[in-house]
């Protein structure tokens, strides 16, 4: 009788218990994961371009042609949307390209083929060069972007690229 006690906590059977309480994890482990993805909303630059059709190991010729620079941005672009696609380009792309962000430059919107803007264009790539940096030192969205605003900002005209989230 005394282990069928133990059983029960203030009565209710512990059992009922310890399943409340994995279902909470769960559906706290599953809400976080649907808030996480909900970033891709339509006024983020490249939103819906996380789910790249381009890779990093299938650049194209033109690419592989360049300068070993102009291929390390292409493969951070389409390695890391989740970072350019909050920096601004200053080389003028936005009013002459239509571009959103510096994924663009690499890019194109919906992340399903490669931009051959990026190929030609130094600042292109120096701003993807200096946020693959800054990334793998471990600095925030924000702290590389206000590091590509102040390094280019007076350069040229800006895409229309809204700041990261905090």
């Amino acid at each position: 009788m005394e282990k069928i006690a133990r059983l029960w906590i203030k009565g209710v059977p512990a059992v009922a218990i310890v399943l409340a309480t994995a279902a909470f994890v769960v559906v706290v482990g599953l809400g976080s994961i649907y808030l996480t993805s909900a970033g891709d909303s339509p006024e983020v630059p490249g939103a819906g371009d996380m789910v790249m059709a381009v890779s990093s190991e299938s650049l194209p010729d033109y690419v592989m042609a360049a300068n070993l620079n102009t291929q390390m941005a292409y493969r951070f672009a389409a390695d890391r949307p989740d970072v350019m696609r909050w920096m601004v380009c200053y080389c003028g792309c936005g009013e002459h390209s239509g571009h959103k962000s510096a994924l663009n430059c690499f890019v194109k919107d919906g992340g399903n083929q490669f931009d051959a803007h990026g190929a030609d264009c130094e600042m292109c790539v120096n701003i993807a060069l200096d946020a693959q940096e800054m990334t793998g030192e471990g600095h925030s969205l924000r702290d590389i972007r206000a590091f590509i605003d102040g390094k280019y900002g007076a350069i040229g005209g800006g895409t229309d690229t809204p700041l990261p989230p905090a």
